[in-house]
């Protein structure tokens, strides 16, 4: 081989040797680096969408929980018993219905779904128990008043809560009072008024929050169940 042919040769040897060598430790170290970053982000964006996702599920878990509170809330306080029994107080009327409004509870006897339990008459209590919303009820046995509630059975409608403030609507004039029956309440009121048309329901501490609720009252003139057979014709309903 001449000289001219093998200076020709020197360097594009020297040159795959050079480009053979591989990388060095600075830009392997520069590669990890890189590769890190590039792995927190990714693991940071997963997280996040999980976050996300949790968040929207507690949300809908909420909002179905509260759906289901305030139509539990409508169906009972919505069906109120009018059945009256003497009343002993002096100045008011003679006969009034087992509603006893405070500015914190509720107790009355309401009607349940036919869906819920057995359906019909019960003795019914909102009130605050353990940091709760709770519904208690217990079966209607025909007794003007009902007093043992730590005996009947609960519903929880909303955990956290930490204070519950009732209003009551006088149907004749359309004022809230914070109790019910009210102490003006004439002797001469007529039966058709001596419930209120409407509840106003605030519950404070919700998690989530509750918005202000009214419930309108209706007496409950008959309880929408079937007795009897349906196919001898002698079923009819029973009234409440």
């Amino acid at each position: 081989m001449s000289r001219t042919a093998t200076n020709m040769a020197l360097p594009f040897q020297s040159g795959m040797k050079r480009g053979g060598r591989g990388f060095t430790l600075v830009e392997v170290l520069i590669a990890l680096v890189l590769l890190s970053l590039l792995m927190l982000a990714l693991t940071n964006a997963v997280r996040g969408m999980g976050q996300t996702e949790e968040r929207v599920d507690a949300h809908v878990a909420a909002s179905d929980d509260y759906r289901l509170a305030t139509g539990w809330l409508r169906d009972t306080l919505g069906l109120v018993s009018p059945r009256t029994y003497n009343n002993t107080v002096a100045g008011a009327p003679a006969q009034i219905p087992f509603f006893d409004g405070a500015s914190n509870q509720l107790a009355w006897i309401g009607v349940l779904p036919a869906r819920f339990d057995a359906g019909g008459r019960h003795y019914l209590r909102l009130a605050i128990e353990s940091g709760a919303l709770v519904l208690r009820y217990a079966p209607w046995t025909g007794a003007a008043t009902f007093s043992d509630w730590n005996a009947a059975q609960s519903l929880t409608l909303a955990a956290p809560a930490s204070d519950l403030a009732l209003r009551y609507q006088d149907p004749s004039t359309g004022d809230w009072s914070p109790v019910w029956p009210p102490p003006e309440l004439p002797p001469q009121t007529a039966s058709d008024l001596l419930l209120p048309s409407a509840v106003r329901i605030d519950v404070d501490g919700a998690q989530p929050p509750w918005p202000m609720l009214v419930v309108a009252v209706r007496a409950a003139r008959q309880c929408r169940r079937w007795t009897g057979d349906f196919g001898g014709g002698g079923g009819g309903e029973q009234s409440c």
